[in-house]
């Protein structure tokens, strides 16, 4: 009877246990045909990998299953689509045809869902003050308004997404918003919200990666001093960092990549602050991050680029930019003679500005 009793316990155990992971998705698609059926895909890296499909009956699905961990997932049928946490709970979704929608019943998915909605919002109010600025009935004076304004709107809308990260520091919510969006924080914000993250998940790869960027970030942080490197120029010839700043009274550390549109999109800005400080000691070195050699001197020459460029060939393995925990381009650091960082991430109209405000 002991022996009996003792095996009874550890069976209702195990089945407590599952009752506390499981997690029910019920769902509703209007206007399925006869034969349709949903399937629930896991995220695993950047695919999207199937776990399960159920018909549609009645216009009505549902799942059942166990979820050990969080993980973020998928439901699909034609056209419609909806992106949720598969986590223990009850979880509901109605499905509509060529609609993204959201799930709702769980912690993580009514966080995911009112963070969309709101964020969705931002984005309509955004796009309405685009448009006014493409109608082309407004004076230049109205146009740079509105421009203002969308810069500022831009400004409320990376705002409300950092906050939304810190507010849901330790959920996997949170965890997800933050991958998605760490590289709009500086360093040092991000600096005390890794620590949040790191301890609720401190076995996170992810975010280890991400820390030990971070920490290079501030090392090479506004009022540092500059680290150097060595790499070869176009014709093979080794240069380093240190060269070029003390050629300069101002040097601009241009981190960039012939395949990088948004990098190709700023040259002309980089371009005109060169032509009007290069009389008064501004220099520039390009440190592009391609790999292929042909694809970088073609991007040179495509774009006319004048000042002196190097790089290791290594792509985001570039040894350069990882000094400087560049994580995306085009970045961009400012150095003074001396060494010290003046500013970094510099670009359009403001590196001008930051010019003015040192030589002048």
């Amino acid at each position: 009877m002991k022996k009996f009793g003792l095996l009874a316990m550890a069976a209702l155990a195990m089945v407590a246990c599952q009752d506390k992971n499981a997690y029910t998705i019920t769902g509703t698609y209007e206007g399925a045909a006869e034969g349709d059926s949903v399937s629930l895909q896991l995220m695993e890296g950047r695919k999207m990998v199937d776990l399960q499909k159920v018909a549609v009956v009645g216009g009505k699905f549902e799942f059942k299953g166990v979820a050990d961990s969080v993980q973020v997932a998928a439901l699909t049928i034609g056209d419609a689509f909806c992106q949720l946490f598969l986590e223990p709970g009850q979880i509901k979704v109605d499905m509509k045809a060529d609609q993204l929608v959201y799930a709702l019943g769980t912690p993580n998915n009514n966080a995911f869902e009112a963070y969309s909605n709101d964020m969705k919002a931002l984005q309509e109010e955004y796009a309405a003050i685009a448009q006014s600025a493409r109608s082309g009935e407004l004076s230049e004076e109205e146009l740079a308004e509105v421009r203002k304004q969308m810069g500022e709107f831009e400004a409320k809308y990376y705002e409300a997404l950092k906050n939304s990260v810190i507010d849901n520091v330790g959920t996997d919510f949170g965890l997800y918003n933050l991958n998605n969006s760490y590289y709009y924080f500086t360093p040092e914000e991000l600096a005390p919200v890794l620590e949040g993250y790191l301890a609720a998940f401190p076995t996170n790869v992810r975010l280890q990666r991400m820390k030990a960027n971070n920490d290079l970030s501030l090392e090479t942080a506004v009022g540092k001093q500059f680290k150097d490197f060595e790499m070869e120029d176009v014709e093979g010839n080794m240069h380093k960092i240190s060269e070029y700043v003390a050629a300069n009274e101002v040097t601009l550390i241009d981190f960039w990549a012939s395949w990088c549109g948004p990098c190709r999109a700023e040259m002309p800005a980089v371009k005109a602050a060169y032509e009007a400080y290069k009389a008064k000691g501004f220099g520039i070195v390009g440190v592009s991050l391609d790999n292929n050699k042909e694809a970088w001197l073609k991007g040179i020459a495509d774009l006319a680029i004048e000042w002196p460029q190097i790089s290791d060939l290594k792509g985001w393995g570039c040894e350069g930019a990882k000094l400087y925990g560049v994580n995306s381009i085009p970045a961009t650091v400012l150095v003074a003679k001396d060494g010290t960082i003046l500013a970094k991430n510099v670009r359009g109209e403001a590196i001008q500005e930051k010019l003015a405000e040192i030589l002048n």
